[in-house]
């Protein structure tokens, strides 16, 4: 069975902190918020799974996976696009640098 959902990787401009508040920000958007409230969505950090070498910035990506058929992958990818171009916009108000945001579907298997 595939497993529907969308990586988030920050670039080299990203801590820790900014992949953490990222998530709690993402868990707070309204159009997510209710999916994750209802168990019908995880949004976990995980180690990331394509890092080249040399690669600058934390190694740490989150994965929003989709649990039962609540969201099409296409809305999934739209509200994390959404959310996190508010949180990109918000967080360069208030600091330097650019988290350079990736948002890409899982793989079928779910990597």
């Amino acid at each position: 069975m595939a497993v529907l959902g969308v990586r988030v990787r920050l670039g080299a401009g990203a801590t820790v902190d900014d992949v953490r508040a990222l998530k709690t920000w993402l868990e707070r958007e309204e159009s997510l918020e209710g999916l994750v409230s209802r168990g019908k969505l995880s949004i976990e950090e995980q180690a990331g799974t394509d890092a080249a070498d040399g690669r600058l910035g934390p190694d740490i990506e989150l994965v929003l996976r989709v649990l039962g058929d609540v969201v099409t992958l296409v809305a999934l990818t739209e509200y994390t696009a959404r959310a996190v171009k508010t949180w990109t916009n918000n967080r360069r108000r208030l600091q330097d640098g650019d988290p350079d945001p990736q948002i890409r579907p899982l793989d079928p298997d779910g990597e």
